[in-house]
């Protein structure tokens, strides 16, 4: 199996997840970030045949799909910022 096809299977499977969070939830933006916001459009257009597969149509037409410009920081920055506020917040 060539990586190409691991990585499209793979965002098929992100996708299908992807879709049931926005049938629930109905976000208007997701936001991709860490190791898949490097493979930008190889995981990209999967993830996005599959949430236009198994999404409602009016919520997958509505929620915006975007990839990080953090990249692999988004997590570490995401963390950062989280214990800060709570370090701030101590009264």
């Amino acid at each position: 199996m060539l990586a190409i096809e691991i990585i499209s299977e793979a965002g098929d499977k992100i996708g299908r997840g992807i879709a049931a969070i926005m049938n629930l939830f109905n976000p208007e933006l997701i936001i991709l970030g860490g190791a898949l916001a490097e493979t930008d459009a190889y995981i990209r257009l999967p993830i996005k045949a599959a949430i236009n597969k198994y999404s409602l149509s009016l919520v997958s037409t509505d929620t915006e799909l975007r990839m990080s410009s953090l990249g692999r920081k988004a997590g570490v920055m995401g963390a950062c910022l989280l214990a800060r506020d709570k370090i701030l917040s101590i009264q």
